[in-house]
């Protein structure tokens, strides 16, 4: 996400640099800025000078550099958000931009409400950029009002502004497909969707796995729903891990691998996940993909069901004849290694 809107940054430099600067300097500025592509090193030089001298937009881009920069230059960015600080002061327009939506996408809560401002101050011509990290606050309440009808049409916005910013066609996607304040389009939301997810994205895949899975928003495919969930799931996401495994377990898409499944859902417990935890302990319990392991299924299955799994809850209820017949101190043990290993699940 943090490349994309750098790129972004770049993409709007023509807008950005029509600030209020004398003719000569913002003549040095756009031969600054065009030479970044051919030599960054030179460029950040001048970029530099025309900075120290007061040029905002300058102190803009030089932000902009070292805040992710080209190979040669030491990227720096603590100092990129002083100096985004400094030309928001000074008026750049750019600054604004750049500072509101780092402010905004960081992991401190306590800047969205000054970011939102900022952003919806920003000049019309760079609203559709602004439009994306706008559309995340409203969709998700960070420094405003959750707003889901607004959050999704800024979305739109920035899926047509910038068609590669993937969380963009993720949270499209998802707008469609749950009518987040607007009409539910099932087909539209695949649409996004698979952009996202061919691009890369494993929440995506996940999500066109099911999709296909299902027959929602598309024909019903299970074979590759499989291949959407696999991929999602060799990332190393929860929900695809756990997906990949009920698929080899009861042989979605594909050839039953209870194996395979066990797999998968180890994978995805020791992540934390008391789903995958339960779905782990009723194959031990029973046999499932490998030796029957009565003592550490039950364990598994008691955590879970701890957790709030409720499934897991009734499948203690009904094997409770064979957990039984476990050895107690077994069980116990059993828990406090996993629990040692793993923490409890959630």
């Amino acid at each position: 996400m943090k490349l994309h809107i750098l790129a972004a940054a770049f993409g709007a430099v023509a807008l950005m640099v029509a600030g209020p600067v004398r003719a000569q300097e913002a003549d040095s500025l756009e031969k600054a800025i065009t030479l970044l592509q051919q030599d960054p090193i030179s460029a950040l030089a001048e970029l530099e000078r025309l900075s120290a001298a007061g040029d905002a937009e300058a102190m803009n881009m030089v932000a902009i550099v070292v805040s992710d920069p080209p190979p040669g230059i030491p990227a720096d960015p603590e100092r990129a958000m002083q100096l985004w600080e400094q030309a928001f002061a000074n008026g750049s327009k750019g600054a604004r931009l750049n500072l509101g939506t780092r402010l905004l996408l960081n992991d401190d809560a306590g800047d969205d409400a000054r970011a939102v401002e900022m952003l919806r101050d920003v000049e019309p011509d760079l609203m559709g950029i602004a439009a994306y990290p706008l559309g995340r606050a409203y969709l998700f309440g960070n420094g405003v009002e959750q707003d889901l009808e607004r959050g999704s049409r800024l979305m739109e916005t920035a899926v047509q502004q910038s068609p590669g910013n993937m969380d963009a066609q993720f949270l499209l996607g998802r707008a469609y497909q749950n009518g987040w304040g607007i009409q539910p389009d099932p087909e539209a939301g695949y649409r996004h969707l698979k952009i996202a997810a061919d691009a890369g994205d494993y929440r995506a895949q996940w999500q066109v796995g099911m999709m296909l899975l299902d027959g929602v928003g598309v024909a019903a495919n299970p074979a590759l729903a499989r291949q959407y969930v696999q991929r999602s799931a060799d990332a190393g996401y929860e929900q695809g891990m756990i997906s990949m495994g009920v698929m080899l377990a009861i042989g979605q898409g594909g050839a039953v691998d209870a194996p395979a499944a066990r797999n998968w859902y180890l994978r995805a417990a020791r992540g934390g996940s008391g789903h995958a935890l339960r779905g782990l302990g009723a194959m031990m319990a029973v046999g499932e993909g490998g030796p029957v392991d009565l003592a550490t299924g039950a364990a598994y299955l008691q955590l879970a069901a701890e957790s709030g799994d409720q499934i897991a809850r009734t499948l203690l209820r009904q094997l409770s004849t064979q957990i039984a017949t476990a050895d107690p101190a077994k069980v116990r043990l059993a828990r406090e290694q996993w629990v040692s290993a793993n923490g409890a699940p959630r």
